[in-house]
């Protein structure tokens, strides 16, 4: 019996310095991750600018009434291909972000990665090319979960450790999107892989810093720094009815974007005209947009910044047009399916918001004009908080890319306090409402069986115990462990430290048990 224990923990400390070994094959692999994602998605942030600045030119020197009609055309062409590559490859619409978590959560599987991955990229580019109200963020998290994907299969990683690589590039994306490597990987662990496993983690950060160190080369100038936010000197009773104010009506207006929104998708679904016809209603509201007010389209990032950096109007009445007429335009555009995300668009809506309140706070005396950009970022943070529900990510993320700590205090009080309003609102993550839409679609309810793939880490509940004696939620059977390269039937094995098990459950059953039984072989 003894000799039989020895054996055992001697058995055990092998596959815990190997586990270690393993561990430190798959952080350098996620380097490599964000070495490519950042070769990839910085590229496609590259082409977007370009071809955006490209738009504004032609459109800033007012040519001929003739030229518009082969542009026009070219543009609508354009996205009746964006719309025919979506139909063929459906797991490319929208941002990508619900996709990148069906992915990782084993719901989707990426069956030809590389050529979805160029459809994405390709697709992401044309559309915000003819100037729909989409953003950047969400295809850059899909291409680098793409990036994972591959790499994950050249590497031949363990199945325990793909949906790490997956998360890796996911983070890395946005990293290369906002050269914001730590709100990079709060994204992933908020909205995406939803849990908090160290090892998910610590490659999602390591593949956002080499991502976010590639786009800082390419983009070493972050219009976002031009913004001067100062700090208004006022009393801290004074401060706190402003931050008060800030939450209350960020969370009613966040209800309200995120109803009509859903509402605009259900109407466009529901619209039965062709695809081309489709194309057509969006172009006619994107160029015509163009032709008033060019920064406003492509997703808005432009006209933010102008108003941000104090060189656009202070006229209330104009900014709230300019408002409403841009977050339409992102509910259309959002509505098609089409490549782009919805990130950028809500941060937009966020900071227009932020300074119809701060021009009225002026006009009262409340504080002063050099205050307006001060309110905006909270404002921009705060209405990430009340749509998308990612409350670290977005005060990390406001921080990162300005700079300004100074909104980082205001941020933490106005995030927490919207946090806490929309839930008495009842808003649904917008993120959310996507994934939910995805997996109630006629595909994935044919799914009857599901497996997930779990690694075993030291100190876990999972860790030393036999399998015959575990106590799984209803119709959860471990159906293989894997363990040196060979598959392992379950009976009577003992769990230790690198195992890879294999859960099978219903398929319906997935979003609320995966939190669960992914804790169980991981250790905080």
């Amino acid at each position: 019996m003894f000799a039989r224990w020895k054996s055992l923990k001697g058995v055990r400390g092998w596959h815990v310095w190997k586990l270690k070994l393993i561990d430190a094959r798959l952080y350098f692999v996620s380097i490599f991750v964000g070495l490519l994602t950042g070769l990839v998605a910085v590229p496609y942030h590259y082409l977007l600018q370009f071809f955006f600045d490209t738009r504004r030119t032609f459109f800033d020197a007012h040519p001929r009434w003739y030229w518009h009609i082969p542009l026009f055309l070219a543009l609508w062409g354009i996205l009746i291909f964006v719309a025919w590559l979506v139909g063929k490859m459906p797991l490319i619409t929208g941002g990508g972000i619900p996709q990148t978590r069906g992915v990782i959560n084993g719901r989707i599987s990426y069956k030809h990665p590389f050529i979805e991955m160029v459809s994405k990229f390709a697709g992401g580019v044309l559309a915000l090319t003819a100037g729909l109200s989409l953003g950047r963020e969400g295809p850059s998290v899909q291409i680098g979960s793409y990036v994972g994907c591959l790499v994950s299969k050249w590497t031949r990683v363990l199945s325990g450790e793909r949906k790490q690589l997956l998360a890796a590039g996911a983070g890395a994306g946005l990293a290369a999107a906002f050269a914001a490597p730590l709100a990079s990987s709060l994204l992933v662990i908020e909205s995406i892989e939803r849990f908090d496993a160290p090892k998910t983690a610590i490659t999602t950060l390591l593949a956002g810093v080499v991502a976010g160190g590639v786009a800082s080369w390419l983009f070493p100038v972050n219009p976002y720094h031009l913004i001067d936010a100062i700090e208004p000197l006022l009393p801290f009773l004074s401060q706190l009815k402003l931050f008060l104010l800030l939450a209350v009506v960020i969370s009613l207006f966040g209800k309200f974007y995120s109803e009509v929104t859903l509402y605009f998708k259900q109407v466009y679904t529901g619209v039965k005209h062709p695809a081309y016809m489709k194309m057509l209603y969006l172009l006619v509201v994107a160029y015509s947009i163009s032709l008033v007010q060019v920064n406003l389209t492509g997703g808005g990032e432009q006209f933010l910044l102008e108003q941000a950096s104090g060189n656009g109007s202070i006229q209330i009445m104009w900014v709230v047009a300019m408002m409403m007429l841009h977050f339409v335009f992102t509910a259309l555009s959002v509505s098609s399916g089409l490549p782009g995300g919805n990130f950028i668009p809500t941060l937009v809506t966020g900071g227009l918001f932020g300074q119809v309140i701060a021009l009225i706070l002026v006009q009262r005396g409340f504080i002063a004009q050099e205050n307006v950009s001060y309110v905006m970022l909270i404002c921009m943070s705060a209405f990430l908080v009340a749509v998308i529900r990612t409350p670290l990510t977005a005060i990390v993320l406001i921080t990162e890319i300005t700079g300004h700590f100074e909104v980082f205090y205001p941020s933490v009080v106005v995030g927490g306090l919207t946090y806490y309003f929309t839930e008495l609102l009842q808003i649904q993550p917008f993120n959310v409402t996507l994934y939910d839409d995805m997996i109630h679609t006629p595909d994935f309810q044919k799914q009857k069986r599901y497996t997930l793939s779990v690694e075993i880490m030291t100190g876990s509940y999972l860790d030393g115990k036999e399998v015959d004696e575990l106590r799984l939620p209803e119709r959860c059977i471990i159906i293989n462990v894997h363990r040196d390269r060979k598959d392992l039937k379950p009976d009577g094995i003992r769990l230790i430290p690198g195992d890879q098990v294999q859960i099978e459950m219903d398929a319906q059953d997935i979003e609320k048990l995966y939190e669960p039984l992914v804790s169980m072989a991981n250790i905080y």
